[in-house]
Formats: structure tokens, sequence, C-alpha cells
């Protein structure tokens, strides 16, 4: 509809602003809430599962946390465009992987 050209046939586009723009913006952003607290309650169980075969607490068995990202999300920045520190929000749309 808007004429945007993309190298890829697997991946799709809307301006930020439009109506689909939003609704995928919203989308994406429950699934990455829900992404979170999933990764959040299998780091929990796991823990539990370690204390429970080796006895010991998982602070005594040094388990913390190393990484935890998300991927496949898009978000709005801002970036510097000129020389005169002009800034400018883009939206950095980054489709999932197939």
């Amino acid at each position: 509809r808007d004429k945007i050209q993309l190298n890829d046939r697997q991946l799709s586009c809307a301006r930020i602003q439009s109506q689909e723009g939003q609704d995928y913006f919203q989308a994406m952003s429950a699934a990455a809430n829900y992404a979170w607290v999933n990764r959040s309650c299998v780091t929990y169980l796991i823990r539990q599962a370690f204390e429970k075969v080796f006895e010991q607490s998982a602070e005594e068995m040094d388990m913390h946390l190393v990484y935890d990202v998300c991927h496949n999300v898009a978000k709005i920045e801002t970036h510097i465009v000129d020389d005169d520190g002009q800034e400018q929000e883009q939206e950095q749309e980054q489709e999932q992987e197939q």
C-alpha cells in the first residue's frame, strides 16, 4: 500500500504511524512482556530443580543469570542526524526470523 520496497519476500513493513504499525507495535510489546515473564519463570524453576538435586541453594552454587535479552522486537530509538546535534526519532523494526 505504501510502496515500500523490501529486499526479502519474508519480511513485511508498516509505517509506525499507521494503524497497522501501531497494532503491530502493541502486539509485539505484549509478546515481549510475555516472553520476559516466561524466561523469569523458567529460570526460577531451573534453580529450584538444581537446589533439589544438589541439595544446595542456587546462591551456594553460584547460579546467577548471566545473559537475558529479548530478540526479534522493534523499539523506537533517537539518533543524531546532523552535525548540529539535531535528533530525530526513528523506528527500527526488525521482523521475526522464520
